[in-house]
């Protein structure tokens, strides 16, 4: 074997293409040739690599060079070589390559083009990279981004991002919708803080700055919309950051809670109403676990409790109380096991009241609490003071009585009538006041005893009462009713329609005598009518000496008149204070005068 002559050379050269080979392997990288003379490709050993194939099939043909291109993308290869040939462009290629064994590979190719004296390509010498797993990175990245993107559109809630200093950069459809933008380009690339409620804008920036510092937070603040919508939002944000790490912008998550603020706020009210019911009554409210300890209880229990406790009550101590007695301890003690037994019942209880020193009665009801199961976990306990009911049950006995008494003893007469005003019952009253006896006076229709003049107004009050519902009365009115003896008598009668009510079956008429009250009034309207006449009369003889007296009384007060002519004003001070006196004598015997007319029973 011939000794190389230049051994020093052949290393080197064998220490680049190994270098070559190692740089080709790691980047994923091969070079080629194409000679335009012979038609032949040449590939390293990297191409080789990267289309799975052995490097002793070398050299390569055009053909087979063109085959190794995905069938989609061999036309496009074959079109950039000729427009890179006869247009002069750069060759820069991606396209997708079909290894030996059917893997695709997606190549990126750059190639420089040689061409001799005259400028005919001899030679193009180019490298390609496989980037395969890069692109399909990008197109899994491409496939997160349209599906974050998809989820973002179709998000309900408000997805926003905004810069370091307050400008929204993005924001996706349902929060243009919340701050009622009609399109993107109303919003964004505008500050977001003019929509925050003036009152809950350090709500809001307090999560923008936290972000800001690394630090995720939330807060609830209220908006309000371009169209001047008020809503309530729940938003967090966190911090975005770039590669290097730096906080470049917020991201923010917000969604509408209007009506869950207006529920809670409901509650908020229903609850303190219910704890202002329950606290606001005497009646003791309460309620105990299976052990007889207190659970809750409004005000007017845990007053009762402590007092007999002796210290004051709280929840979880026991309602089973020894310091009052061993009967009411053991009577409770039976209550309570009777409810957690699971029985519903109410209890009657009469009773001394420690605190106050009064007879109480009290209604306690007592009702088992089950969980889901039916479990009982628990007794519910009601007491409600009756006491007052149990005074006015008394009471109402002896009204009772009384009104039996009144009824036929009294001034007032009770009549039931037919609506055509025949009586069907009559108190015995009557005859006190009309003169007739009960037999009589049920014998009478209405009519026959009412004063022509006053019948039609009878008639009507008759047709309007038969229209009020049952139990309703109209206004009292005067009516002038015939007494036995013929005279006329003015009676003041009020109608109630208790037609429908099967004890009664009528109109109530309850009426009295007002014969004489009717005469005053009258008398008095005639004594008024003459006494305006005689202070209208007289007032101007009033007024002349009460003028005369106001100003020498004027004069006199400054002090600038002489002895003489202050004795000679007094003077005349009395003399007018006299004609006074007698003016004021002339209208009281003037009124002295007016007699109040006679009543006339007979008219």
């Amino acid at each position: 074997m011939p000794k190389d002559p230049f051994p020093e050379k052949s290393r080197k050269e064998d220490h680049y293409l190994r270098i070559l080979r190692q740089m080709e392997s790691l980047g994923k990288l091969g070079h080629w040739e194409f000679d335009f003379i012979n038609q032949t490709i040449h590939w390293s050993e990297g191409v080789f690599a990267i289309l799975e194939m052995d490097p002793i099939e070398m050299p390569i043909s055009l053909e087979l060079g063109y085959n190794s291109v995905h069938p989609d993308d061999r036309e496009k290869a074959k079109q950039h070589m000729e427009d890179v040939i006869e247009k002069g462009i750069p060759y820069n290629l991606e396209c997708r390559l079909v290894t030996k064994k059917g893997a695709v590979r997606t190549i990126h190719s750059q190639a420089e083009l040689v061409c001799d004296d005259s400028g005919n390509p001899i030679q193009i010498v180019g490298i390609f990279q496989d980037i395969t797993d890069r692109t399909e990175s990008y197109i899994q990245l491409k496939q997160q981004e349209l599906r974050l993107s998809s989820i973002l559109q179709s998000e309900p809630e408000c997805v926003k991002v905004v810069s370091p200093d307050g400008i929204l950069i993005e924001m996706n459809p349902a929060g243009l919708s919340m701050i009622e933008a009609d399109t993107p380009e109303d919003a964004i690339g505008k500050t977001v803080e003019p929509l925050i409620e003036p009152s809950d804008l350090r709500f809001y920036q307090s999560i923008h700055e936290n972000a800001l510092k690394g630090i995720k937070s939330s807060a609830r603040f209220r908006i309000i919309g371009m169209k001047g919508t008020h809503r309530w939002m729940e938003s967090t944000a966190v911090p975005l950051t770039n590669q290097k790490g730096e906080i470049t912008s917020v991201l923010s998550l917000t969604r509408d809670i209007s009506e869950k603020v207006i529920n809670e706020e409901k509650l908020i009210r229903i609850k303190r109403n219910q704890e202002a019911l329950i606290n606001g009554t005497s009646d003791l409210i309460w309620s105990i676990d299976t052990n007889f300890c207190l659970v809750t209880a409004n005000q007017s229990f845990l007053n009762v409790l402590s007092f007999l406790l002796q210290y004051p009550a709280k929840e979880g101590d026991s309602v089973l109380v020894k310091t009052a007695g061993e009967e009411f301890y053991y009577k409770w003690k039976e209550y309570y096991e009777r409810g957690l037994s699971g029985e519903s019942f109410t209890s009657y209880e009469n009773f001394i009241s420690p605190i106050t020193l009064e007879e109480e009665h009290r209604e306690v009801s007592f009702n088992p609490i089950r969980n889901v199961d039916e479990k009982i976990t628990g007794l519910a306990c009601f007491s409600k003071d009756i006491s007052s009911l149990m005074r006015k049950s008394k009471e109402l006995i002896l009204n009772e009585k009384r009104f039996r008494v009144l009824v036929e003893n009294g001034a007032d007469v009770i009549m039931i009538l037919s609506p055509r005003g025949q009586g069907k019952y009559v108190s015995p009253s009557i005859t006190k006041v009309m003169g007739y006896t009960e037999k009589e006076a049920l014998s009478l229709n209405l009519f026959d005893v009412v004063h022509p003049d006053d019948s039609p107004k009878l008639k009507k009050r008759l047709f309007d009462v038969l229209a009020l519902p049952l139990g309703g009365s109209l206004p009292s009115e005067t009516f002038r009713a015939k007494h036995k003896d013929g005279s006329w008598r003015y009676v003041e009668s009020t109608l109630t329609n208790m037609l429908s009510d099967e004890s009664i079956g009528g109109i109530v008429d309850n009426f009295h005598d007002v014969t004489e009250k009717e005469t005053q009034l009258e008398a008095i309207k005639t004594q008024n009518q003459k006494l305006k006449s005689i202070a209208w009369a007289q007032s101007h003889v009033v007024r002349s000496p009460l003028a005369r007296i106001m100003g020498l009384t004027q004069l006199i007060r400054t002090g600038s008149l002489t002895k003489e002519e202050e004795d000679k004003s007094l003077g005349y001070l009395l003399d007018s204070a006299n004609e006074l006196d007698d003016v004021i004598g002339d209208i009281v015997r003037k009124s002295q005068e007016v007699i109040p007319p006679e009543f006339n029973s007979k008219t």
